[in-house]
Parts: structure tokens; C-alpha cells; sequence
């Protein structure tokens, strides 16, 4: 995948004429702006990988070693769920999508919603007030969007810090309960 990921370069470059270098290169070099531009952004991208990261490591070792299907599809399902949310905040999915980003936000909360409900139990163990803190921070940062001119006509640019703090606290949020729950699938797993 690496391979295919370096070599698809070659004919995109060709496509819109441009260097390697500007699809090799940091944003922050290619557009000339300080290198800590966009840094919360970049940490919540972190926050996104390490929760699928570890829910896709979880299944592996679940997938090898244990019979309870539930805990597997569990990870598998947010897993691929949080990767895609990590794909769209790094590459800006949902600022242009075709339909517009409310029919996109929809969807995803329709998966996550499924998801919730498919795997309600995996959300009542010692970890639940992270997963209930990632909610709340979500639903903040997604009203503050839904209604950003409302709430910068009373607050001012502060809004975008309340924004994307929120939606970064509720991606370490749900990659720390990620974690927490995925070690502890995995000591039961082990000691089983």
C-alpha cells in the first residue's frame, strides 16, 4: 500500500501539472506559512489515527486469538469509522463534498448512531464517560458550525476556537476510550 501510495504521484503530478514535491512535502513548506499553523488540527488527525489505529489492532488480536465475535466487530466497525473520520479532517472531506457537508455529517452520525446501537454494550463498561465526553464535544462543535454566524455575531472569532477545540477534545476523547477499551479486550482475551 505504501508502494501504490508513492507511486500514484507519478500520473496525479502529470494530471495537474504539478512537482512531487507538492504532494510529498509538509502544507505548512509547499504554502509558505509557520510551521505551526493548523497544529490543533494536526494533533486531532493524531487523536483520529491512534483511536483506529489501536481499534483495527484490537480486532486483529481478537480475530487471532478470541470467539467472541461481538468485541471484533465492535473495533472492526469504529475502527474503519474512525479511520474515515480521520481521512476526512486531514484532506478536508466534508468542506468539499459535492452535496455539501450537512448530507455527509449526516451520514456519519447515522453510522456512528448505528453503531451505538449495534454495540450499546461495549459503551456501558469504566470507559463510558469518555465515549460520553467525545459525544458532548462533538454536539458542541457541530452546533457551533451549524449555527457559526448566530454564534460569531455574539461571541466573534472565539467561535472558532470553541469549534475545533471542541471537535479536537472529542477526537482524544474517543481515541482515549478507544484505548481503554481495547486493552481491556485484549487482557480478556489473553487471560481467557
Amino acid at each position: 500500500m505504501s508502494l501504490i501510495a508513492v507511486l500514484l504521484i507519478v500520473p496525479a503530478a502529470a494530471y495537474i501539472s504539478r512537482d512531487y514535491g507538492f504532494f510529498t512535502r509538509d502544507p505548512t513548506q509547499i504554502g509558505n506559512i509557520p510551521r505551526y499553523a493548523g497544529f490543533l488540527s494536526s494533533l486531532g488527525v493524531m487523536a483520529w489515527t491512534v483511536g483506529a489505529a489501536v481499534s483495527l489492532f484490537t480486532g486483529a488480536v481478537l480475530a487471532s486469538r478470541s470467539r467472541d465475535v461481538a468485541d471484533l466487530r465492535f473495533f472492526l466497525f469504529f475502527g474503519g469509522f474512525t479511520a474515515l473520520l480521520a481521512w476526512d479532517d486531514l484532506f478536508l472531506i466534508h468542506e468539499n463534498f459535492m452535496l455539501g457537508e450537512k448530507p455527509l455529517f449526516l451520514a456519519y452520525g447515522a453510522i456512528a448512531l448505528t453503531g451505538i446501537i449495534l454495540f450499546r454494550e461495549m459503551f456501558w463498561g469504566e470507559s463510558r464517560g469518555f465515549a460520553l465526553a467525545a459525544a458532548a464535544a462533538f454536539l458542541l462543535s457541530l452546533s457551533v458550525d451549524a449555527g457559526q454566524r448566530l454564534v460569531e455575531a455574539q461571541i466573534g472569532d472565539i467561535r472558532i476556537l470553541i469549534e475545533d477545540g471542541a471537535k479536537f477534545i472529542g477526537a482524544v476523547c474517543w481515541a482515549i476510550f478507544l484505548c481503554r477499551i481495547g486493552a481491556a479486550s485484549i487482557t480478556r482475551c489473553i487471560h481467557a
